[in-house]
């Protein structure tokens, strides 16, 4: 995804500490192990039993990594998430700035490391 490059790039030109890339395309079957967390299947569809436990609001299909539209970062070295609010509104604020959608402005589960392509929802209805 070029917007992803773009990113990349500007967080290295800005000297934030190196990025990797966690999760980019998701299958399916990922998404659904993802979206079981905290939750149980019955005959009347998905309940949660453990709302400290869910990851994600998305089942499969619902979610842009299904259609390689998202991407998640950590920070390389000892500490991958680090619990700096300074450093993670400015790494947002660069993706921003690029055009994609951060998901430390996300409302109902806040997921800083999480970035998507605003168009997602276009890719997923051509697929």
């Amino acid at each position: 995804m070029a917007l992803c490059r773009e990113f990349l790039a500007d967080c290295e030109a800005r000297m934030f500490p190196p990025l990797r890339l966690t999760h980019t395309l998701r299958s399916m079957a990922e998404q659904l192990h993802l979206y079981a967390k905290g939750r149980k299947q019955t005959e009347d569809g998905w309940v949660v039993v453990d709302k400290n436990a869910i990851v994600t609001r998305a089942k499969p299909g619902d979610s842009p990594h299904n259609y390689g539209a998202a991407f998640d970062i950590c920070f390389l070295g000892r500490y991958p998430y680090p619990d700096d609010d300074q450093l993670w509104e400015a790494v947002g604020q660069t993706g921003e700035m690029v055009g994609l959608v951060w998901g430390g402005r996300f409302k109902s589960i806040v997921d800083k490391p999480h970035w998507e392509n605003p168009m997602w929802r276009t890719m997923r209805d051509k697929a």
